[in-house]
């Protein structure tokens, strides 16, 4: 079984679409567990009327290992609240799990919300850096993150006095250990809602910095005043008209697509399906199917 764990806090306006396009996929063997940092919003009532398990959670952290700690499944999968699955995304990272031997992995990352071309660049270099960065000083983002509970438990999980980059130092530490892959054929789509709300230049600096410090130390950066939930607060602070003199045009055309998006969730899958390149037709497909063997008279 594949246990999925999504630690949340005050996610009405994103969970709905992550819980939806998991009820899409055609792996059936999984349960689905939300560890909520008591939101003063739906999101509880919405994971339960997904048929999802509820546990008490805290920083992303602390919330991942309490849902692991109920897990049932001997691979945890842990994803954020903003991301979306394309269809078949579990059966495809699960094959590749099994296939090649591989004990923790992470998926490419694809923009969605956004429509600024500089949403792909920035997720496209990232991409290219952790797979760079693959065997020399595994590295990704906890958006997606696929593993054996097994391994989980061995490293103890996630370290929770880590407010932030707790996910660079799961991986880190859990390469040590296991083998790790970033699977660049199987992607999923997260939300550019963080660049909308702190602006796309101070975003990446800090990115980038924390990208240098821990390649080079091996530590994770403090951000001073980090609060869990602190973009879900601000879209919505954004939402109630609280800060009028701010120039957030991304942050209110990102507000305004969400809303649309709640309406039109079922469009907005298909459309995702229908922008991801069409296979190609296997080699075994296009040759001329063998005719069974006889048996052999004894």
């Amino acid at each position: 079984m594949l246990s999925i764990i999504v630690p949340t806090l005050n996610e009405e306006d994103f969970l709905p679409r992550l819980l939806a396009s998991i009820e899409r996929q055609d792996f059936a063997d999984r349960e689905v567990i939300v560890a909520d940092n008591d939101s003063r919003d739906r999101t509880r009532a919405i994971a339960r009327s997904h048929g999802a398990r509820v546990v008490t959670g805290g920083t992303p952290a602390v919330g991942r290992n309490r849902g692991a700690a109920v897990a049932r499944g001997d691979c945890l999968m842990f994803l954020d609240a903003d991301v979306v699955l394309p269809d078949g995304f579990l059966t495809r990272i699960m094959h590749r799990f099994d296939r090649e031997f591989v004990d923790i992995c992470v998926p490419w990352i694809r923009p969605i919300d956004g429509t600024a071309a500089i949403y792909r660049t920035i997720y496209q270099l990232a991409n290219t850096f952790y797979k760079l960065m693959e065997v020399l000083q595994p590295q990704g983002l906890g958006v997606c993150i696929l593993v054996t509970r097994r391994l989980h438990e061995r490293i103890g999980g996630f370290d929770s006095s880590k407010r932030v980059s707790e996910d660079y130092d799961y991986i880190n530490r859990a390469s040590e250990i296991g083998r790790f892959r970033v699977f660049t054929s199987v992607r999923v789509y997260h939300s550019v809602r963080r660049y909308a709300v702190e602006g796309l230049g101070s975003m990446v600096q800090r990115q980038f910095a924390g990208f240098m410090l821990f390649m080079l130390t091996g530590k994770a950066a403090e951000v001073p005043g980090y609060e869990y939930g602190m973009f879900s607060r601000k879209l919505l602070e954004e939402l109630d008209g609280k800060h009028p003199n701010r120039d957030r045009r991304e942050t209110r055309r990102l507000l305004s697509k969400l809303r649309e998006q709640g309406r039109r969730l079922q469009s907005q899958m298909e459309r995702l399906q229908a922008a991801r390149p069409h296979p190609r037709r296997k080699a075994a497909d296009r040759r001329t199917p063998r005719r069974p063997r006889r048996r052999e008279e004894r």
